[in-house]
């Protein structure tokens, strides 16, 4: 089970922060917290550090909130990535999207 958090910036992003597993079981919740800041503010940051498992759910979330947050022209960050969240993002080549300026 995953827990949430959020922290409205100065700037007018949040920062969201997770902790534990991201799952089909509260993939729906990610999207509603993150959703959420996205309409309220500028952006939103997606602070993966405790973050101790991830499926294709949690996968196709982050997806979908990084081209929610581009279609409405607000920032989208990923940070304090987990080593279990890398790895998924690496296996799958969804690095080059998440960090489209890094070269691996």
């Amino acid at each position: 089970m995953a827990r949430f958090s959020q922290e409205p910036q100065a700037d007018g992003t949040s920062i969201v922060s997770v902790a534990g597993e991201i799952d089909l079981a509260v993939a729906e919740d990610f999207v509603g917290v993150a959703e959420a800041c996205l309409r309220q503010g500028s952006g939103i940051q997606l602070d993966l550090g405790d973050v101790t498992f991830i499926d294709s759910s949690g996968l196709g979330v982050l997806v979908r909130l990084r081209k929610e947050a581009v279609e409405q022209d607000k920032t989208f960050r990923l940070a304090n990535v987990s080593n279990s969240v890398e790895r998924l993002l690496e296996v799958t080549g969804l690095d080059h999207v998440f960090y489209p300026s890094s070269s691996s």
